[in-house]
């Protein structure tokens, strides 16, 4: 047979196949009549020039009109279709430690090998990446012009032969529309229940002057606040979820000295909490009040994303083309629902639970306090013990009471490229690519050395003297007189005292913003020469491909303010430096969160690379790829080879595979010094949220490799379409963080010398102090004390980006669809799935010593470990019926089932309370979504006009139970519940 007729009917027949790929992708026939225009493109994986259908590797190709008839309105929505993909950012999801940092952004996560082990392309170059070394080194999917693109190709294997560090699981390629006329018009609108709805619009305009065509867009995205009180599943009760809860309040738990008190714990000191905690939502266990953060927190985010693209093609002769691309992307939310406030684990007792704060006895609040507690007389001292500012009360500044987070992310991205034609076998390109993305985002932080002045009467920015309470010294009212209500349940507080309350003025003044200025530029320039040798051996010319790259990377960290910078406060009190060298030495100004530093990085990466595809025969070929990468420094250099072969021994049938070794770097601000804080709910802590600091490594870290194959085969017959492919990934050196639940779990050890766990009085686990992990925990008072110590003790862990555990995972992929006329219609069934076979992960070891045994992560939640919640099964379904310019889909989502490995194995419970023991969320139940999407193009002549309507999760199921904070795994449920969707497309 003809090679170029094999090569077109394989193309022809693939497309169809192509199109069941995507969960709920219709079958386009306009996007790829231009693919067949253009007769030959270059793959996603190559330099050579071929057809994505035809490509040895597993390339998925998905058009824009197949986005359209699903109802497709942003990335994030194509991708957490794709059974292929695992755990992805997008959604809210703030309470894992690996979400914290990414609002806002995007991500692609193929085989649930983590967002920054899938590179991400745009129209073949390397794309914005969000910066950071916890929040970044990932493409942002957010930053995607949708509304310009004629493609998406995904390929699911290794590439870093190809395209170098971060291509490890595979790729994603945007391609952008080319030869665009005309004005397209998109608008939709989603009605969410409980919410202000979503919208989006957009508008790309094309036009051809001579041999110049110049397309231009500009899209909005808006995402309304879920609050979690809209839907019930996320206000679980203490006793069922009490991932939810915490022990520390307002009404808080106080010391007091010389006046009674319900808990004695030393002569003339007891113990006593304040009153109202039932009243406000809390619930009260003994001397503690339960407070659950979640009613003031939201499922989604008020969100508004702008894309604007300009691109340019130009033919400057017959031989010698440019296409110059702008892209400019921005995110905004201004306004992130969180806790009221944080709980002080530092302050001028030195890092301590309660952080040493005391409350002047002549403080307003003091007099009700007593009076509403029974106590005998003016404590001669209160100290906080077991509280956090606002609680149940809810914050002054916010009508939900809420603490508000920002994230805003501004990026621009240049890219000129210039390709010549030398001859009919001989071509070459260079381009050069330029990007800025800026990040800017931060959490509300108490200034410890504020709150205590304003405890006693010298707070506010007018307060300049020493006398409390003087005119412009206000006080700071820690009880719960303070506020009339609870305002995100509606609660009235029966022991409110109007004159009271704090007012906003002086919560302001408390308050900085804690964060960070993010800035990572990035240069690009690449050099490839491709062409076809005068050698046949039989199935055509042999095609090439060799080229160069080098990378220049600068990232720059700067602190938002100087309460938050360490080099100048690097100690729980401000302006203090008499901590530098001891163990609080960067735990910052602020009562709970860290503190960051100033840093400026540069990374620079020089590649040179090659590529061979030699047909044997018109069936038979076989394509060998090398790259050698330099990073220098530390970090070192790679070479990393690939093969891949492609065999058609019938006209129905094609086989395929591939094999080499592929690697990840270390990105500049993971070897960097400088350190960020996050939060984690530690099961030693009894699931207190801790702070985790992650610090870079610039002495030893290095990159992560992997060596993967691929096999696979194809089936096309009769209009039916099958694949399978059996996919494998081993790696080595991963790059990580050390493990902060593993760290806390290790040192809240202490045992008997029966092998029993320890306990003290309060049922607490004691720490064992001789762990050689003991030094990465400060503990209240700084030190690990044997017998007293327990998990409540932990103040703050030390984790640090590593080379960690050997990582191995298999799986299977399949994809089958059947295409047939029905009268003047068509009707396409088809199926797609991933099955994940294995993931093991290997011995953790740190400093020489076993930090966590290696362990399965298949089927299991991984709710506070990496990688994540790895469901068995993946997959979609879909019916697709279009006729006379109608077209109807339903669809069908499954993500499998996993159990919690944290749950002991029965009979005893998952997590046991004061009021008893629990199995929430011990099986996290399997989630199925019903979809119907329908359009319709309306028989106008003048300009072209469709019309959707599609029904999203139509039975409205619930996202599965998990013991997590938000009451569900934000990973893998869909928290929005029926969504009602009307479009618009409009065409001229």
């Amino acid at each position: 047979m003809n090679k170029s007729l094999l090569r077109c009917t394989s193309a022809l027949s693939a497309v169809v196949f192509s199109a069941t790929v995507a969960p709920n992708m219709a079958h386009a026939q306009d996007a790829q009549e231009a693919d067949n225009d253009e007769n030959i493109i270059v793959v996603t994986g190559s330099f050579i020039r071929g057809t994505p259908e035809d490509a040895a590797q597993p390339v998925d190709v998905f058009s824009s009109a197949d986005l359209d008839s699903a109802g497709v309105s942003s990335p994030l929505e194509f991708i957490k279709d794709l059974p292929q993909v695992g755990s992805v950012l997008g959604d809210s999801n703030q309470f894992s430690t690996n979400a914290q940092g990414n609002q806002g952004l995007g991500s692609i996560n193929l085989r649930g090998l983590g967002p920054q082990r899938t590179l991400v392309l745009f129209n073949g170059r390397r794309t914005l990446t969000a910066p950071g070394a916890v929040g970044g080194g990932f493409g942002d999917t957010n930053s995607v012009p949708l509304f310009a693109l004629e493609r998406i190709e995904i390929l699911k294997d290794g590439a870093a032969a190809t395209y170098g560090s971060d291509a490890i699981a595979g790729v994603a390629n945007f391609i952008t529309k080319k030869g665009f006329e005309g004005v397209e018009i998109k608008s939709d609108y989603e009605f969410v229940n409980g919410s202000d709805d979503n919208y989006t619009a957009s508008i790309l305009v094309g036009k051809t002057f001579g041999n110049v065509n110049i397309m231009a867009g500009f899209g909005w995205q808006h995402r309304s606040e879920l609050p979690t009180t809209e839907r019930d599943y996320a206000s679980q009760p203490y006793d069922v979820n009490p991932a939810a809860w915490s022990a520390l309040s307002t009404p808080g738990t106080f010391t007091v000295v010389g006046a009674g008190g319900a808990v004695p714990i030393a002569p003339g000191v007891a113990l006593q909490p304040d009153r109202g905690c039932n009243d406000l939502g809390g619930v009260a266990d003994g001397v503690v009040c339960r407070f659950s953060f979640i009613p003031f927190d939201n499922l989604v985010e008020e969100t508004d994303r702008y894309q604007g693209y300009i691109q340019a093609d130009v033919d400057l002769s017959d031989t010698f083309r440019f296409r110059g691309e702008f892209t400019y992307a921005q995110t905004d939310l201004d306004s992130i629902g969180t806790s009221p406030g944080y709980p002080p684990l530092q302050g001028p007792g030195g890092a301590r639970l309660g952080g040493g704060f005391t409350v002047s006895p002549d403080n307003p609040g003091v007099a009700p306090f007593v009076a509403q507690n029974g106590l005998t007389g003016t404590p001669a001292a209160i100290g906080i013990f077991l509280w956090r500012p606002f609680g149940w009360l809810g914050n002054p500044t916010d009508p939900r009471g809420s603490g508000r987070q920002f994230a805003n992310n501004k990026a621009y991205r240049f890219s000129g490229t210039f390709e010549k034609d030398f001859s009919e076998s001989f071509r070459g390109q260079f381009s050069l690519t330029m990007m800025n993305y800026d990040r800017r985002s931060g959490s509300p932080g108490i200034v410890g050395s504020r709150l205590q002045a304003a405890l006693n009467g010298l707070g506010g920015p007018d307060c300049t003297g020493t006398t409390p309470g003087a005119p412009g010294c206000l006080w700071f009212n820690p009880f719960s007189n303070a506020g009339p209500g609870n305002p995100t349940l509606g609660l009235d507080n029966p022991f409110y005292v109007p004159g009271n309350e704090n007012s906003p003025a002086l919560v302001e003044w408390l308050t900085e913003p804690n964060g960070n200025d993010q800035s990572e530029d990035t240069v690009v320039a690449d050099l490839i020469f491709s062409g076809e040798m005068g050698l046949d051996l039989g199935g055509g010319a042999v095609g090439w491909a060799a080229g160069m790259q080098y990378r220049k990377t600068r990232f720059r960290n700067k602190p938002l303010n100087e309460f938050g910078n360490l080099d100048l406060n690097p100690c729980p009190i401000l302006g203090d430096q008499s901590c530098v060298g001891g163990a609080l030495d960067g735990a910052g100004s602020f009562i709970f969160l860290g503190g960051q530093r100033n840093a400026r990085l540069t990374q620079d990466v020089k590649a040179v690379f090659a590529e061979v595809l030699v047909p044997i025969t018109d069936t038979f070929e076989i394509t060998a790829a090398a790259r050698f990468e330099d990073y220098g420094g530390s970090i070192g250099s790679t070479f990393n080879p690939k093969g891949s072969v492609r065999w058609e021994p019938m006209d129905w049938l094609v086989l395929r595979g591939s094999v080499g070794t592929t690697f990840r770097a270390p990105l500049a601000s993971q070897v960097s010094p400088n350190a960020i804080t996050s939060l984690a709910g530690l099961a030693a802590a009894a699931g207190n949220f801790k702070a985790v600091d992650i610090a870079g490594n610039p002495t030893d870290l290095g990159p992560e490799t992997a060596f993967t194959y691929n096999v696979g085969a194809i089936v096309n017959f009769s209009g039916f379409n099958f694949s399978v492919d059996y996919w494998s990934f081993d790696f080595e050196d991963e790059i990580t963080t050390t493990d902060g639940q593993a760290i806390a779990t290790s040192v809240i050890s202490a045992v008997d010398a029966q092998g029993a766990p320890l306990l003290d009085a309060g049922g607490n686990r004691l720490a064992d102090c001789s762990n050689p992990f003991v030094g990465l925990i400060t503990f209240d008072g700084g030190a690990c004390v044997q017998g007293t110590t327990n998990g409540l003790n932990i103040s703050r862990v030390f984790t640090q980006w590593v080379n960690g555990p050997k990582t191995k995972t298999t799986g299977l992929d399949f994809a089958a669809s059947y295409t047939t006329d029905i009268g003047n219609g068509v009707l396409t069934i088809g199926a797609n799935a991933s099955h994940i076979l294995t993931y093991k992960v290997g011995d953790f070891n740190l400093n020489g010593a076993l930090l966590r045994e290696g362990f399965s992560a298949v089927g299991k939640a991984n709710l506070d470990r990496l990688p994540g919640t790895i469901a068995p099964w993946r997959g979609n379904a879909y019916v697709n019926f279009n006729i006379s310019g109608f077209n109807a889909r339903y669809g069908v989502k499954y993500v499998d089932g996993v159990v919690d490995e944290r749950c002991p194995a029965l009979p005893d419970p998952c997590a046991t309370t004061s009021f008893g023991p629990t199995d929430f969320g011990r099986n996290i139940s399997s989630f199925t979504q019903h979809d119907i999407h329908l359009a319709y193009d309306l028989p106008i002549s003048a300009f072209d006009a469709q019309l959707q309507f599609s029904v999203e999760n139509f039975t409205d199921a619930d996202a599965p139970s998990a013991r997590v904070p938000l009451g569900y795994n934000p990973f893998t449920g869909n928290p929005l519940g029926r969504i009602w969707r009307l479009g618009a497309k409009v065409g001229f």
